[in-house]
């Protein structure tokens, strides 16, 4: 049903109420003033009918018909009214107007007989002689009898046009008709007016209910002046629902905007689900994890979200079983595959009817990396030290059961007990040194001062050109003067010492190995490229993403036979990182290696 203003249920009922009631009034008092005209006209009629009785009475007793005749006109026309003598048999003795020997019987007419009956009749029709609306109004006239008893003699009838009477009822009724209309149009004004002071409050408070369910609490609904006292208090409970709902908003957009703070402060991924399988709502490490975009992907089937089987295969046991479900799912995403920790609950309600699923997805792929990373390192610094220790144990084990006798082979046997002993030392001092730069950055202790790069790189080279002298390897330098980097001196050219040594222990005799540092810019950033180039033998692409790990070796055989301990490159990749750098490796099989660190400016 269509609904419509309040002012067009009050108007048009109103109006209505007024336009029935004044014609009720104006039938009411037109038809009592019509029955009140007649009545006094009849009364005033009845006064003249009685006023000429006697001389009625007189003509008739002398039986001057003419001398009647010319009264009765010279009565009628003085009082502007017929006057009509009727015989007892209902001829017309004489007329006002008319000739009475033209004029028909009136024995049938409703107030001559009425007068014969009762001593006086009254009626209203249409003259058929005069052609009109007549009120009529007789007497009988009666005489004394011999025996004293009353004889009636004729009927005396006075009678008047209506038509005086209908102008004069119309008259009134026009202006009564004119009344109404202007008590109506009054009428209307008044409850338009009144239908304003009631449906504008009402009208500003449905706007401002509008506003409240957009979120717009002010201004108030209603002023509370010039109002009726139930709008008024209407008015002041929605204005005073307002205000508790905007503090309650205000508490649950604070609430939601600190959950949502701590969601995308989290790095779990946090996902709910409904009971439909849709996606509710999910944080920030979600979206980077799942690689989604949280405005397209709200709304939206889970199934056509999530393409991993093992976690929408967990979904479904969670919604059907009831229960949390606890899973380690292993994930595809675009740099490889990543571990996920995960933990499916139910959400439920205040009567603990479950809406939806909340899924937390822990990444472990970094702690399933570094425990690899800890055995491995494990069974290297086992694997490292133990071979050389089992080779001191067994040179020394030989050298006592000699007893020193043959002294030639016990000296050489403890020169490699001495080798393999320094090996150990090396070994203990490069773990010492990770050790110590690892806890100097978590510390925060390692203090760069900005200096020259030439001289570090200088005083790197002099202390590998012993061991280059004896390969017969030609170090060569390129770096400008002039070039400033924020560095530790001593932790830096430790590095490019490690990059060197390796550089010389791969490379051919004869061969050259080119150290260089440049400065290199781009629209980003400006930075620093100490740069170690040989035409080694090179490193196979397989090894390279795990080079600098500790005690990874790309040819153990050939590593150990070179006498390495396994841990310069990591010691260079956390020199790099103390410098707020980066290194990298370039290298192709059987034409050399290069190593880049990388350094801000």
């Amino acid at each position: 049903m269509q609904s419509r203003k309040l002012i067009y249920h009050i108007f048009p009922a109103n109006i209505l109420v007024t336009i029935g009631a004044m014609l009720a009034i104006i039938w009411y008092g037109s038809s009592t003033l019509q029955q009140f005209y007649m009545d006094e006209t009849r009364t005033s009629m009845l006064a003249r009918v009685y006023s000429i009785e006697s001389q009625v009475q007189s003509y008739l007793a002398a039986g001057d018909v003419v001398a009647l005749r010319g009264f009765l006109e010279t009565i009628g026309r003085k009082t502007s009214a017929r006057i009509t003598l009727i015989g007892l048999d209902g001829t017309v003795i004489g007329d006002s107007l008319k000739d009475p020997e033209i004029m028909d019987n009136h024995d049938h007419r409703p107030e001559f007989m009425e007068s014969i009956e009762r001593g006086q009749g009254a009626s209203t029709r249409f003259s058929q002689t005069l052609g009109e609306q007549m009120l009529y109004v007789a007497i009988s006239l009666s005489e004394q009898g011999k025996g004293g008893e009353e004889k009636v003699r004729g009927v005396l009838r006075v009678s008047v046009s209506v038509a005086k009477l209908d102008k004069t009822i119309a008259r009134v009724k026009k202006d009564m008709a004119v009344a109404m209309f202007v008590v109506v149009l009054i009428a209307a004004l008044v409850t338009i007016f009144v239908s304003r002071r009631i449906s504008n409050p009402l009208e500003e408070m449905t706007r401002g209910a509008e506003r409240l369910a957009q979120g717009q609490f002010s201004p108030y609904l209603v002023p509370a002046d010039h109002v009726a006292t139930e709008i008024a208090t209407l008015s002041q409970a929605l204005n005073s629902m307002a205000d508790q709902l905007q503090d309650r908003l205000s508490t649950v957009l604070h609430q939601r905007n600190e959950l949502q703070a701590v969601l995308d402060s989290m790095l779990a991924a946090v996902l709910t689900v409904d009971v439909h399988g849709k996606l509710i709502s999910l944080n920030s490490s979600a979206s980077k994890l799942l690689s989604l975009e949280s405005e397209k992907s709200i709304g939206k089937p889970v199934h056509e979200l999530i393409r991993n089987i093992d976690l929408l295969q967990m979904i479904e046991r969670a919604k059907i079983g009831g229960e949390a479900v606890e899973a380690e799912i292993e994930v595809a995403t675009s740099v490889g595959s990543s571990f996920l920790l995960s933990n499916c609950v139910h959400l439920v309600d205040e009567q603990n009817i479950s809406f939806g699923l909340l899924l937390v997805l822990h990444d472990v792929t970094r702690i399933r990396l570094l425990e690899k990373m800890r055995q491995d390192f494990v069974a290297n610094v086992s694997h490292e030290l133990k071979t050389p220790i089992t080779s001191i144990r067994g040179y020394v084990e030989t050298v006592l059961d000699d007893k020193l006798e043959d002294r030639e082979n016990a000296t050489r046997f403890l020169k490699i007990v001495l080798k393999k002993t320094n090996h150990l030392n090396a070994i203990i001092d490069h773990l010492l040194l990770l050790s110590r730069i690892e806890q100097q950055v978590e510390d925060e202790k390692i203090e760069l001062h900005r200096e020259y790069v030439r001289p570090v790189l200088e005083e790197a080279i002099h202390s590998c050109t012993p061991r280059a002298d004896k390969k017969k390897i030609v170090l060569q330098l390129d770096c400008p003067e002039n070039l400033l980097v924020n560095m530790h001196d001593i932790l830096l050219e430790q590095a490019v010492v490690n990059l060197i040594v390796n550089a010389i222990r791969y490379s051919t005799e004869g061969s050259e190995i080119k150290i260089s540092a440049a400065a290199k810019s781009d629209t980003n950033d400006s930075r620093i490229v100490i740069q170690v180039e040989d035409s080694g033998v090179g490193i196979g692409k397989e090894h390279l993403p795990r080079l600098f790990e500790r005690f990874y070796r790309s040819d153990k055989a050939r590593s150990r036979k070179m006498g390495g301990t396994g841990l310069g490159l990591a010691i260079v990749k956390h020199i790099a990182q103390a410098h707020r750098g980066d290194v990298e490796v370039e290298s192709v099989v059987g034409k050399g290696t290069t190593v880049c660190m990388t350094l801000p400016a």
